[in-house]
């Protein structure tokens, strides 16, 4: 015998006494069925539910990183353009003082050769005026000779030109001092080509002057080099710094800019006015202040310019500059 009550309507038949609790079981069994249904409901829909916010916290956490790597690369990429412009500033200035020196050494070169080429011309004048006076000396060597023979051939006649011989030692003192003259001629003609030898051993002494002044000029350049090479070592970055940027041009009227990290665009300032708002941040930041110098490639600055200006700043503000000033101190 089957230990439930059968369910419908003729269960209350079958017992009289007991029909009650027969309908009590069915309702109990029906709840049940009921909860367990709601139950199994409440857990695929918690079950879904955990998913979706797992799902929801691994795409957050995506996110973060991808935010995270974003701002690290663009903090890189600002760190990178704050080098390349230092840089660059550096690098026009190595071009202002090639351009100087370059200058330089094209004037003096200009006026080496015009030199040069005003002592070719008097050497030529010179070669001329000594063709005249050989000319003139063959021409003369030519009378001695005809004097010669006249003399010879007075001398042949002594006897019978007896009378003839006073006009005949007139003529030989004459020939003689002839003579004379043909070889103080040739004398000054001597002296000539001796100052023709010492110009041009004076032209050689500029040429080696002229080539000592560009060795000078190379050493100039590399000392300019090797300033620029110290200036851009490693040791010196914007890397965590607070980087204040000035700009400097004199193109078309003396022009100071200043910007701040944070700010969009630059300011007009005064260099007295620079001054004071980097003495403000070396203040408050200290070693952490970075002073950027650009220098346009159009600045209308002499290299000495703007490097004084460049270095004034540093020595003063800049944090590496800073640094090297307390350890040259402590050496």
């Amino acid at each position: 015998m089957s230990a439930f009550s059968p369910l419908g309507p003729h269960s209350l038949d079958s017992d009289n006494g007991d029909s009650f609790w027969p309908a009590f079981t069915d309702i109990m069994t029906v709840v049940v069925l009921i909860f367990i249904m709601a139950t199994s409901l409440l857990i695929v829909r918690n079950y879904k539910l955990v998913a979706d916010l797992q799902d929801s916290i691994e795409a957050e956490r995506l996110a973060s990183q991808v935010i995270e790597s974003t701002t690290q690369e663009n903090a890189t990429l600002e760190e990178r353009l704050t080098n390349a412009e230092q840089l660059n500033s550096l690098l026009r200035l190595k071009l202002l003082k090639k351009d100087e020196l370059l200058a330089q050494a094209k004037t003096e070169e200009a006026r080496k050769l015009k030199s040069i080429q005003e002592l070719k011309a008097e050497r030529i004048e010179l070669q001329r005026q000594l063709q005249t006076r050989q000319a003139k000396l063959v021409e003369a060597r030519q009378q001695i000779e005809v004097a010669s023979a006249e003399a010879q051939d007075f001398a042949n006649q002594l006897d019978e030109l007896k009378l003839q011989l006073q006009q005949q030692q007139q003529l030989t003192t004459a020939a003689q001092q002839e003579l004379e003259l043909a070889q103080a001629e040739i004398a000054a003609l001597n002296a000539s080509t001796e100052k023709q030898q010492q110009d041009i051993a004076l032209l050689e002494k500029e040429k080696i002057k002229y080539n000592r002044q560009l060795l000078t000029l190379k050493g100039e350049y590399d000392v300019v080099k090797s300033k620029y090479d110290e200036l851009i070592k490693p040791a010196r970055s914007a890397k965590g710094k607070y980087v204040a940027e000035v700009f400097y041009k004199k193109k078309g009227g003396e022009v100071i800019r200043f910007k701040e990290p944070g700010e969009n665009k630059y300011r007009n300032m005064s260099l007295a006015q620079v001054e004071k708002r980097l003495t403000r941040l070396k203040k408050e930041k200290g070693k952490e202040l970075y002073v950027k110098i650009i220098i346009p490639k159009d600045s209308g600055l002499t290299y000495n310019e703007a490097w004084g200006f460049m270095k004034r700043l540093l020595d003063k503000y800049d944090y590496y500059y800073q640094q090297e000033a307390t350890d040259k101190k402590a050496d």
